[in-house]
């Protein structure tokens, strides 16, 4: 049997920076991902300079850069839930509700969530 979540989980400065790029890849890797596939859809369309090789290059390239992401994006969802599921500044309505968008929703609610309860504090001002 398993011990439940209590303990708070309040990651250091560099992890929650961490967490943010994490966040951030996978909003750049759809750009990216739909850039290179949109180009590569309207090379087909309009059969201009189709490469000589074909498209294996392109796709060995995104393929892995897909695996990747796709890993980092369960990942994320596992620290997000952890996160929620210990966060001492949310009622219990507030981390349910927290843990169904961020499991339902999780690549639009991971920046939101991120703001509000990750972003690292400024260091004081003198």
């Amino acid at each position: 049997m398993t011990k439940p979540l209590t303990k708070p989980w309040n990651p250091s400065r560099g992890t929650r920076i961490a967490i943010a790029a994490a966040t951030l890849w996978e909003w750049l890797y759809v750009a990216i991902f739909l850039t290179m596939m949109g180009g590569l859809w309207f090379l087909a369309l309009t059969k201009r300079s189709v490469p000589a090789k074909g498209f294996g290059p392109v796709f060995g390239l995104i393929f892995p850069l897909h695996c990747l992401t796709m890993v980092l994006s369960f990942v994320l969802i596992a620290v997000y839930l952890r996160h929620a599921a210990t966060n001492d500044r949310l009622t219990q309505e507030q981390r349910i509700a927290w843990i169904l968008v961020l499991f339902f929703a999780n690549m639009l609610a991971f920046p939101v969530y991120w703001w509000l309860y990750l972003k690292p504090a400024r260091p004081p001002q003198p």
